[in-house]
């Protein structure tokens, strides 16, 4: 209906989630509309409403599009047709406060950007052959959300015919960034605020330090900033299986103990996990429900 389109943004200067971040949101949303934020401390009058969308606005509206009953009466304080966007909540049956009071719930009515933003993540971690995978897919399942799966292993299985296949240092980095990034698109996806993680960043700084045995700082730096909100470290207390894929059980031990470390040293809440996978998933879904489920997501 129209060639241009503006979305005011109040700004009660709300400490949970600033304006600027939801017209980031917004503008991610809908790309074709220009975000104006302005501070919210008028009086809730279709005159004084009306003087600040026309200071702010770089042109005279034509059309003004609400959800309010107050509409009409601003859009015609700002000279502008009005049209009434789903008043009844027929096309989108449900309301912002109605979201707000139980976001979890309400979860799939907020836009990719919001839903990503606000996801708590779970990091399944550990050596190879200890049931990540499989618990990743069957913890994503319960909660009905989504899993990233380890890029790592796709990447590996890639260059698997090499003759050559030396590890390197830039290797590790670019694992750790595209990981990063599939668990940053698929986030957009989540349900119930919570992203399923097959391993992340610390985990492949194990793998590289099993290979290389030396410092990486970029991808150290992948480790502090991609931090999840809880880990789970899946134990090797059950028989390795070779995959096609998978190397040796020999290093599993060592690589488990270092995980545990590497771990502890961030400071992030982490259990772990023994026995066999339906042991190890009702006790994941246990934790998860107790801290990451409960917590308020904003």
């Amino acid at each position: 209906q129209v060639e241009r389109l503006y979305v005011l943004v109040g700004d009660r200067l709300d400490p949970t989630i600033p304006a600027s971040t939801r017209a980031e949101w917004l503008a991610d949303a809908v790309p074709a509309a220009t975000i104006i934020v302005t501070p919210d401390y008028l009086p809730d009058a279709n005159q004084p409403l009306a003087d600040r969308a026309l200071e702010l606005l770089p042109e005279r509206p034509t059309i003004a599009f609400t959800s309010e009953q107050w509409g009409a009466g601003w859009a015609e304080a700002i000279g502008a047709r009005h049209v009434m966007v789903d008043l009844d909540r027929t096309r989108f049956p449900i309301s912002s406060s109605e979201i707000r009071s139980n976001l979890r719930e309400h979860y799939t009515w907020l836009v990719p950007a919001a839903r990503a933003a606000l996801a708590k993540r779970v990091v399944l971690a550990g050596a190879e052959s200890t049931g990540k995978s499989t618990l990743a897919v069957d913890l994503a399942n319960h909660y009905q959300t989504v899993w990233v799966p380890e890029y790592g292993r796709w990447y590996s299985d890639g260059r698997a015919g090499l003759k050559d296949r030396t590890w390197t240092a830039d290797e590790f980095v670019r694992i750790a960034i595209t990981h990063h990034q599939g668990e940053a698109d698929l986030a957009r996806r989540s349900a119930n605020g919570l992203v399923i993680l097959d391993t992340d960043a610390l985990v492949t700084k194990v793998w590289h330090r099993r290979y290389l045995d030396s410092p990486n700082p970029i991808l150290e730096e992948l480790v502090d900033e991609f931090l999840p909100d809880l880990y789970f470290v899946c134990a090797p207390d059950f028989e390795w299986v070779h995959d096609g894929t998978r190397e040796s059980p020999n290093y599993r031990d060592s690589m488990h103990i270092d995980t545990l470390q590497l771990i502890a040293a961030t400071g992030v809440p982490f259990i772990e996990l023994t026995g066999d996978q339906s042991k190890r998933l009702k006790e994941a879904i246990a934790v998860i429900d107790e801290t990451v489920h409960s917590e308020p997501l904003i």
